[in-house]
């Protein structure tokens, strides 16, 4: 499925369908296990966290994690204020602290623990290996982890500029290194649906991921006609 969002007042609509629909997708592949914590890493200013919530039970207690530094400064004070506006504010402890060693959370506290978009900012296998420990360290016997990121693989006959996402851990990477940190029972699942970025809102994307000017200079007649489309993710899923 394409979501569009070619106008600027399209933008904010757009994102809320992918991440609810991304939200259902990650809840179906946790299926009907029973749990009581779960537990967001790299929860950014919550675009997943917040409609996750709404189809959560509500005894169901979330610890949200962000480091919010670099790139992502002030996400996670910017999560707090979305909660204050809402019904979840207590049910939801916000955490900031790096995934690699994350602060405050004990030993074998976690049944659940999901993230998006957070593997790709640890590029290294060492970096990847530190967080995964961390992941291990906290969660029950038996615990679910879930992590979704942008395929590797680009779409055939793409209808626009697909981004391109480094490092793209690959599915077969993932499986061979969260084996090796003692996760098993590993499976892989694929979100399609994507997002078409009209010019304005491509422009606004592609600065907010870091794009120079001479970059979007280079590529702006391509974006003009074309936009640019997000890959598809893969979801990979395992258990301690």
């Amino acid at each position: 499925m394409r979501i569009n969002a070619n106008s600027p007042e399209e933008l904010v609509s757009a994102r809320a369908k992918y991440y609810d629909q991304l939200a259902e997708h990650f809840l179906n592949q946790i299926g009907p296990r029973r749990f009581r914590t779960i537990l967001e890493a790299g929860c950014g200013k919550g675009q997943l966290t917040i409609p996750l919530l709404r189809r959560l039970p509500r005894h169901v207690e979330m610890t949200a994690v962000d480091s919010s530094r670099g790139p992502y400064s002030g996400w996670l004070d910017e999560l707090g204020k979305t909660l204050r506006k809402t019904e979840f504010e207590k049910r939801v402890r916000l955490i900031r602290s790096d995934t690699k060693r994350i602060k405050g959370v004990e030993d074998e506290s976690v049944d659940i623990l999901v993230s998006n978009e957070l593997l790709c900012d640890l590029p290294y296998d060492s970096e990847l290996e530190k967080a995964l420990k961390e992941f291990y360290r906290i969660l029950r016997p038996r615990g679910f982890m879930i992590h979704g990121e942008w395929s590797s693989s680009p779409a055939v006959e793409p209808q626009a500029f697909l981004v391109e996402h480094w490092p793209s851990w690959t599915p077969d990477q993932l499986f061979a290194i969260m084996r090796k940190n003692g996760f098993h029972k590993f499976q892989v699942s694929y979100f399609g649906t994507t997002i078409h970025f009209g010019y304005e809102n491509a422009i606004q994307e592609l600065r907010s991921w870091g794009a120079n000017q001479s970059f979007l200079k280079r590529y702006d007649k391509l974006l003009k006609r074309e936009g640019i489309e997000l890959p598809p993710e893969h979801i990979v899923q395992c258990q301690k």
